[in-house]
Parts: structure tokens; C-alpha cells; sequence
């Protein structure tokens, strides 16, 4: 049975309505009555039914002021309101309040009940579709999260599949946790993340964040931060970690990559938690682990193998890849001498400059889309590494990536495709069909790509660049005098006149009229 909720304050029309129309009949049961909007707030949080009948003039609470608050108690509630024609001024208000629909007194019965009927089913049938989005969330969490892993975030518009799982976080820092329950059974799954939701939740009632489905097993917690050395992501991994060892007798493991100040680059993060995740068999497993602490891992070596690794770590830094790849030989050589690394050491050593090496290469290979470094593979292949050869070997195939990145960047012609994406806008800014896929068409890259560089390399998106490309040029038009706005609106790109006018003036303060009489 729907639940229906009648708000009139003319006793004989509120009781009319209640008791004359055959709402059982119908599938409705009348979950109360009410005089005022006051009155009917209370019984509409407490019964959430699925539609309310209710004049617009009351007093005290007004039928519009009551739908307001409806919104944000029961947002899914239907409103039909009964009017005089005397307050059909209310109507647009209405309206905006996206009523279900607006009767006119004196109402008939089977209309409103018709009426009434109809706002039921689409209520069901908002209901059945919540529903499914619901249930095949943590399904589509997952698969998202396989194909970051897969494709790793430069092939992926993270920023983008977040938003499409609803995902809003407020920044201005952003990083992830990774949980793990090693012993989980697939009935235990929403029980587990519950628990995991409810801790966070309220272990920083300031700390904005969201539990995430990774893995069977596994759960992802985005977290918004201050800055990215804010002490809070640790400190929540360790309450969390003490917390469900307790709750759960499994064995839990918690990792967490490091803060980054953009939404699109939380992916890098993940990534990191994820590596971490991966190492926790030799890190050791039920306890929490953060990517910093596995490379730091490397520093427990014999006094000449540290004094190497501080070599080939300050040719990294310094960007002269020929010394690195000396140092590396010199290391390897050490390694064998001394005999006695443990394997577990060596994926260490590689995760440690692997991981350097990744953010050298990214920042001199940003630009080319083809042949992408993959962090996602070369982990995978640090937990496949058996000799140290092969550790060799991999580091000197990173080496030589980042060499030929570095100097294909520093050759007199080359530039970017941000680069080549921005002289396109501005050669082809006044054509009205310009998007981003075309441009990225035009330069042989992926949407997501691109849009992801331009935030990156430039620290802006496509769109703004290119609503302050059309509106300068149009200001510069207008200040010219002797045209007319449509013929600015063709030239610099805008098909309806009318949206013209209105991003010109959200940009400048003034109307393109205005305007032209005030700077021409």
C-alpha cells in the first residue's frame, strides 16, 4: 500500500477528501491528516509516504514553505497541491519546486485520485530504478577500480568515472585507503563494509570520505585532506585497523598511498595503496602499511650497498639518467658480491626506484600518449621478480625510457599536445562545434587523455580556456563599435545569440549592449 498524507486547513475539504474518496480501493492508505505545514512536517518525517495532498495558502506554514523542507526530509515524496484561483500566482512557485502537479478547487475526486495514482507510480518506478542503481553500485566501484589497475590513471578520465558513480569530495586534498579482509566469505561483504563505513564515518565527524567497493574482499576509503602531510589519513588507518581487529577475528590489512591536490590524480593514489596491498606479504600481513614505508624498507642494507643506493637515488633527482645507469650496474655488482639480500629485498629495492623512476618518466613523457609508461605492469612485475638480473634488467628498461623521453622533450621542434590542442582552439575557436573530442581527434590522443593533460600541464580544462579565448575576442569586437552582437556571436563561435549574451555576461558583469556602449 502507498501512503498518502492529506495537509488542507479547511476541516470539511481535509475530511472530504480523507474519507470520500475509496483510497483503499486504490491501493492508498491515508497515513494522516493535517491542518498546517507545521503539523505535517512531523508526520511526513516520521511516515515518508509517497504522496502528499495539500493546499498552497495555510497558515502559520505555507503549503510552498512545507515542500521546501519536504525536499530535504523526504526528498522522494510526490506533492500535489489544491489552489483557489486567487493563489494561482503560486503556481510558477510550484513549479519550481518540482511539484507533481498543481489542481485547481474545487477538485473532483477521481481526478485527484487519478492524479494521485499517477504520482504513486512514478514514484515505484523512481524507486525500482534507485534501487537498481543501488544494488549494481558496488559492482560498477569494482569495475572501475579493475581498470585503473589495468590501465592505470593516464588512460582512465578518473575525475569523470568518479562523478558517473556519484562520487562529490571536497578536497582541496585527496588520497585513499585500501582495506583488506583476508579471510572474507562473499555473505560477510556488506556486514564488512558497513562496519567499515560506520568507524569512519565517525572517527572524524569533519573528515568528508567515502567507502568504496575495490574487490571482493577488499574496500576503498577516498578521503578529502587539508594538505598532503595531514597526520589524519594515518591515524585513521591505525583506529580503523585496531577497531576491526577486534570486531572481526580475521586477519585486516590497511594501506594508504599518498595525498594529491587533485580529484583526477587520485588515481595515482590508489595505484599506490594498491602496490603497497601487494607488497603486504613481505611487509608482513594483518598490520598497516603505507607505500613511504616500503621503500624506506631499502635503507636496512650493509653500509656500501646504502651508500650505492643513495647514489642511484641523487642521479635520479638530479635527471642524468647515463650516471644513474652506471650507479645501478655498480649496485648490482655489490649485491652480489655481499651474497646475502633476501629476494624479499630486492622487490623492495625495485618497488623504491621504480617508483622514482615512474614520476621521471611521467614528467618528460606526459605529453605522448603513445607507448605510456604503465605503473600498474611494471608492479605486477616487481612481485613476479625471482633473481636479481631481472631486477637489473628492469630498472635499466625504465632508465633507458626516461633517457629517450627526456631528450625526445628537449629537441628544438617538439612541443606538446597541450601544446598542439591550444594553437588548434585558437585557430578554430569561432567554429560553434568545437569540443574536446575534436581536438583530441585532430591530435591523435583519447578524450580522457587530453582532458586529464590540460588539467595537469596547464592547470585548467578545455572548457575555460576556450570561454576565455571566445569571450576576449569578443570583447575585442565589441569594443570596436561598428557591429552588431549577432555577428559577435557567429564569430567567435556561438550559434544562439542568446546563450552568447549570457556567458558574456556571467563572464564581464555586462550584457554585449551594455558593454559596447560602455568601452566602444
Amino acid at each position: 500500500m502507498h501512503k498518502v498524507i492529506v495537509v488542507e486547513d479547511d476541516r470539511i475539504i481535509r475530511r472530504g477528501i480523507c474519507q470520500a474518496i475509496p483510497w483503499g480501493d486504490h491501493g492508498f492508505i491515508v497515513a494522516g491528516e493535517a491542518g498546517d505545514g507545521e503539523v505535517a512536517l512531523e508526520l511526513i518525517e516520521k511516515e515518508q509516504p509517497q504522496v502528499v495532498v495539500s493546499d498552497i495558502n495555510m497558515p502559520f506554514m505555507s503549503g510552498l514553505e512545507m515542500a521546501k523542507q519536504i525536499k530535504e526530509k523526504s526528498p522522494e515524496t510526490r506533492i500535489i497541491f489544491l489552489t483557489g484561483y486567487e493563489d494561482f500566482k503560486y503556481a510558477q512557485q510550484a513549479l519550481k519546486l518540482k511539484a507533481f502537479d498543481y489542481l485547481l478547487k474545487p477538485v473532483d475526486s477521481e481526478y485527484l485520485l487519478k492524479k494521485a495514482k499517477e504520482a504513486a507510480a512514478e514514484w515505484e518506478k523512481e524507486s525500482v530504478k534507485e534501487k537498481r542503481i543501488i544494488e549494481s553500485l558496488p559492482l560498477l566501484q569494482q569495475k572501475f577500480f579493475q581498470t585503473l589497475i589495468r590501465e592505470g590513471d593516464y588512460r582512465v578520465d578518473v575525475e569523470n568515472e568518479l562523478l558517473a558513480l556519484d562520487v562529490q569530495m571536497e578536497g582541496p586534498f585527496y588520497a585513499v585507503l585500501l582495506v583488506r579482509n583476508t579471510i572474507e566469505l562473499d555473505l560477510e561483504g556488506h556486514f564488512f563494509k558497513e562496519k567499515i563505513t560506520s568507524f569512519t564515518s565517525s572517527y572524524f565527524n569533519e573528515l568528508p570520505c567515502l567507502v568504496m567497493n575495490a574487490d571482493v574482499g577488499e574496500y576503498t576509503i577516498l578521503l578529502s585532506l587539508e594538505n598532503d602531510h595531514d597526520s589524519r589519513k594515518g591515524e585513521l588507518a591505525q583506529a580503523l585497523f585496531n577497531y576491526l581487529s577486534k570486531e572481526i577475528d580475521n586477519s585486516i590489512t590497511i594501506t594508504h598511498g599518498r595525498a594529491y591536490p587533485n580529484l583526477f590524480e587520485v588515481g595515482k593514489s590508489f595505484l599506490e595503496a594498491r602496490v603497497a596491498m601487494d607488497m603486504r606479504h613481505i611487509m608482513g600481513t594483518g598490520r598497516v602499511i603505507s607505500l613511504d614505508e616500503t621503500v624506506s624498507k631499502c635503507n636496512q642494507k650493509a653500509e656500501h650497498i646504502q651508500d650505492l643506493e643513495m647514489k642511484f637515488e641523487n642521479h635520479i633527482k638530479s635527471g642524468l639518467p647515463e650516471k644513474a645507469n652506471e650507479t645501478l650496474m655498480e649496485l648490482s655488482t655489490a649485491i652480489i658480491d655481499r651474497k646475502t639480500v633476501p629476494l624479499a629485498d630486492l622487490k623492495v629495492l625495485a618497488l623504491k626506484f621504480s617508483t622514482m623512476l615512474f614520476f621521471e618518466i611521467e614528467k618528460w613523457k606526459k605529453e605522448d600518449s603513445t607507448d605510456r609508461f604503465n605503473s600498474s605492469v611494471v608492479y605486477k612485475d616487481i612481485m613476479e621478480l625471482s633473481t636479481l638480473t631481472e631486477m637489473t634488467e628492469m630498472l635499466h628498461s625504465l632508465i633507458e625510457q626516461w633517457y629517450t623521453a627526456m631528450y625526445k622533450k628537449k629537441e628544438k621542434n617538439y612541443y606538446s599536445h597541450v601544446d598542439q590542442a591550444i594553437k588548434y582552439i585558437q585557430e578554430n575557436f569561432h567554429d560553434s562545434s568545437l569540443t574536446l573530442q575534436k581536438v583530441a581527434e585532430f591530435i591523435h590522443v583519447s578524450t580522457p587523455y587530453l582532458s586529464n593533460l590540460f588539467k595537469i600541464e596547464k592547470g585548467f580544462n578545455f572548457g575555460d580556456y576556450l570561454l576565455e579565448l571566445r569571450m576576449k575576442k569578443a570583447m575585442e569586437l565589441l569594443g570596436e563599435g561598428n557591429i552588431k552582437t549577432y555577428e559577435v556571436c557567429e564569430q567567435v563561435g556561438y550559434s544562439n545569440p542568446q546563450y552568447f549574451g549570457i556567458c558574456f555576461k556571467k563572464y564581464t558583469g555586462f550584457t554585449p549592449a551594455e558593454f559596447k556602449k560602455k568601452f566602444k
